[in-house]
């Protein structure tokens, strides 16, 4: 596994949230660049092309933002950059390096904070669908990677949580489409395009 420095050993920290039943939160776009631009400035990429963050996170900063997550998704990340599915990039963005053979139904941009996807009119329609009859019928929330970034591997969606989510695509999709991005701490904001 490529090397991670954690700041979680220098402090205190105990995990004070349990990802098995994840509730999934929409915040602000100014809500989501204040908790990324805190954080940025311990994010950095070593000689061998790998994300960790600086120790000197302050404590309080690793645990309002839950940075043991953002550290467990660059474990995830150095990884695919260990074996060359991935790079990144000095400004920290993430390239994949070959067409992978999952299918999305939108377009997708990867950054060191979280996942972007960005959607025509079309592909928003469909996907608030998609989104709906999950909420629906739970057996179908596997098939939301294909049309939400960032759920591969998300587990304990709830019915309520998943209305909310078609509820805000629907009303942020204005016929030209939206963008929405999902961050480490598993919040999400949606923007008209």
């Amino acid at each position: 596994m490529a090397p991670t420095a954690h700041a979680s050993e220098n402090s205190s920290y105990e995990a004070t949230k349990s990802f098995t039943s994840v509730e999934l939160t929409k915040v602000s776009p100014e809500e989501s660049s204040t908790f990324i631009s805190e954080v940025t400035p311990y994010v950095h990429k070593n000689d061998q092309g790998f994300l960790y963050v600086d120790s000197s996170i302050p404590n309080d900063t690793y645990i309002k933002y839950d940075v043991a997550q953002l550290e467990k998704s660059f474990e995830e990340i150095n990884a695919k950059v260990e074996n060359g599915i991935v790079t990144v990039n000095d400004d920290l963005s993430i390239t994949p390096t070959f067409q992978t053979f999952a299918k999305k139904n939108f377009t997708s941009e990867y950054f060191w904070w979280g996942e972007r996807g960005i959607y025509t009119n079309q592909q928003a329609v469909d996907a608030t669908k998609a989104v709906n009859k999950a909420a629906i019928d739970v057996g179908f929330i596997g098939a939301l990677t294909a049309w939400i970034p960032g759920f591969a591997g998300v587990t304990g969606l709830t019915s309520a949580y998943l209305f909310k989510l078609g509820n805000d695509m629907e009303s942020k999709n204005k016929g030209k489409g939206l963008i929405i991005d999902v961050t480490w701490a598993l919040t999400y904001t949606i923007e008209s395009r």
